[in-house]
């Protein structure tokens, strides 16, 4: 199975946070682990992991350099970069006014794949396909 996550899962379970994900977020990262699955972080995330951890709203002994070496040698985890067509399939997404929501969005939609996420908006919206 291929799967796009949200930020927050991503960081959950990359904090060893994973009991805060829900069953079928936490089976989709370990399925990845294991080579089963594999899950696109979209750039994006990474961005905004960048402001959290310099906010302070996430605390984790690793430098975002380390994150993202983590991430490029794991092999099941794969950083999607933002396109073109990610951007448009974010102005389809009126419904969510989080500019990182609608950019998560679109990338989900754009590679057809389910967005791990537990955002009440987005599952709500009905405009992107998630689990949780």
């Amino acid at each position: 199975m291929i799967y796009v996550t949200d930020t927050h899962p991503f960081v959950f379970y990359a904090i060893g946070q994973a009991k805060k994900l829900g069953r079928k977020a936490l089976r989709a990262f370990t399925q990845a682990e294991s080579k089963r699955a594999t899950i696109y972080i979209p750039t994006v995330c990474f961005f905004e992991l960048a402001l959290l951890l310099e906010s302070g709203k996430v605390r984790s002994n690793r430098s975002f350099a380390e994150w993202k070496a983590r991430v490029e040698e794991s092999g099941s985890f794969l950083v999607e970069p933002l396109t073109w067509e990610d951007i448009e399939e974010a102005r389809s997404l009126p419904g969510l006014v989080d500019p990182f929501d609608r950019l998560i969005g679109g990338t989900a939609n754009r590679l057809r794949c389910p967005l791990i996420t537990q955002d009440g908006r987005i599952a709500k919206s009905r405009l992107v396909a998630t689990v949780w």
